[in-house]
């Protein structure tokens, strides 16, 4: 009985060490990237600079941003029924939003992509689109996109 208890707390203190060495490797590989912001901070601060970075994440102009919200009212929205769930254009097998991952009930409104016609959630959407001028399903272009969708006869504007 002696013996066990000497072999588990052998065991255990082993355990310990692999634990804290295993931590140690672990907080020292984020180091390289800390020690490279601190030296930027501390540079900036040597410069006479200011410690705050504003980053724009607004729809407006630059390159690379999303719609405008003009742009993102004018695409086509749909409300969602128990017709809409049997009654898809071809290639619409989802009955979810690709960007919340929730499934689409009566009354929810659509917002329909125009050239790749893949519908979300108006709200989700939106939100994307500000930020991004793709389809987050297929990447598609909105910003080159047609004015006409296949959806584009159908939608309506609630």
């Amino acid at each position: 009985m002696g013996a066990m208890v000497i072999a588990f707390i052998g065991v255990s203190a082993v355990a310990v060490v692999a634990m804290v060495v295993l931590l140690h490797m672990c907080a020292r590989s984020g180091a390289p990237a800390a020690a490279a912001r601190a030296r930027g901070t501390a540079a900036a601060g040597e410069a006479g600079g200011d410690d705050i970075v504003v980053v724009d994440m607004g729809g407006g102009g630059g390159g690379g941003c999303g719609l405008d919200v003009a742009a993102i009212k004018a695409l086509p929205k749909v409300v969602y029924g128990a017709a809409a769930a049997t009654d898809q254009a071809p290639g619409q097998s989802s009955t979810g939003c690709a960007v919340c991952l929730g499934e689409y009930t009566g009354g929810d409104v659509l917002r329909v992509l125009p050239g790749c016609a893949h519908s979300f959630h108006r709200q989700c959407v939106d939100q994307w689109l500000r930020l991004h001028p793709t389809c987050p399903v297929c990447r598609t272009s909105l910003a080159l996109a047609p004015a006409s969708s296949p959806l584009a006869g159908r939608a309506t504007q609630p």
